[in-house]
This record gives C-alpha cells, sequence and structure tokens, in this order.
C-alpha cells in the first residue's frame, strides 16, 4: 500500500513546497485563508486526474479517494483535516501543487512535468499503460514512424 496522507499535511506540505506558507497549516477545513481553501477544493480535480490513469482506475474504481482517519474507510467527501487521501502521497502533493499554480495563472510546467512522471511511474509498477507522447509523433500518413520508413520504404507505401 501507498504512504498515504491526511488532507492537512497534503496541503500543509504543498503550501509550504509552493512558498504561500512558511510554516505548517494548522487547518484546512474549514480555513479563512483563500489560499488554503482553493487548495481544498482543487483536492478534488487532482483526484479525478489520479483516478482516471492506472493503477488507481483499477484500485479505486468506485471513486471513493477519501478514507476516515480513525475507521480507513472510504468517505464521499472531505469532512476532517485528518481524513486520508487514498493514493500515494507524494503524487497527492505533487498534483495539488500543479493544479493550484495553473489556477492561480503562474509558471506550472515543471510542476506538471513531476506529477505526470510520477503518475506514468505508479503505472509502470503495476504494468499499466503509459502514455509515450513521442509515440504518435510520426503516425499519420507516413507510416506511423517518425520518419516515415515503414519496411525500409519512405512514405509508408511500396510502389
Amino acid at each position: 500500500m501507498p504512504a498515504l496522507i491526511s488532507v492537512k499535511d497534503c496541503i500543509s506540505q504543498a503550501s509550504l513546497e509552493i512558498g504561500i506558507a512558511q510554516k505548517p497549516i494548522s487547518s484546512a477545513v474549514g480555513s479563512n485563508d483563500q489560499d488554503i481553501a482553493q487548495m481544498l477544493a482543487l483536492l478534488s480535480l487532482v483526484a479525478d486526474e489520479v483516478l482516471n490513469d492506472e493503477p488507481y482506475k483499477e484500485t479505486l474504481g468506485d471513486g471513493y479517494w477519501i478514507l476516515d482517519g480513525d475507521t480507513l474507510e472510504p468517505k464521499a467527501a472531505i469532512t476532517s483535516d485528518a481524513d486520508l487521501i487514498a493514493f500515494e502521497a507524494r503524487l497527492a502533493i505533487d498534483g495539488l501543487k500543479y493544479r493550484f499554480l495553473k489556477a492561480k495563472g503562474l509558471e506550472f510546467g515543471e510542476e506538471m512535468r513531476d506529477f505526470v512522471v510520477r503518475l506514468n511511474k505508479a503505472a509502470a509498477r503495476v504494468n499499466g499503460r503509459v502514455l509515450d507522447l513521442d509515440a504518435a509523433a510520426g503516425s499519420g500518413e507516413y507510416g506511423g514512424t517518425p520518419y516515415g520508413w515503414v519496411n525500409g520504404y519512405q512514405g509508408g507505401r511500396v510502389q
């Protein structure tokens, strides 16, 4: 089982890494801080993205990604700072950083890359499908290879 993290700890760690907080937060659920409230809301976007890919598509396919901190029973919504995120802690933090920076209109490229790479590594660990953007680079009229070579002929057709 992956290392799980509480909702409060995830938001606290992400806000420290981004630099919007200088110390760990005291509370996430019910916070009056706009950034903390936005991060809490963005966690569901991160979960939606994670649940669409392997291995979490299979393991959390029922859509429940929050566990009660005391009983470890699945929950439909976040109600407490102690609620646990049911997927890998670092994946939750990286996804939250990426989504928060994107929502604020700030540079998010490096954080998005970190999130996607970690998600792909999780999929690879369980022999899941991994998106390879280079595989589609040459698909099209040239026969599906990057330079259009198929069976020793350029252009994908033997004439």
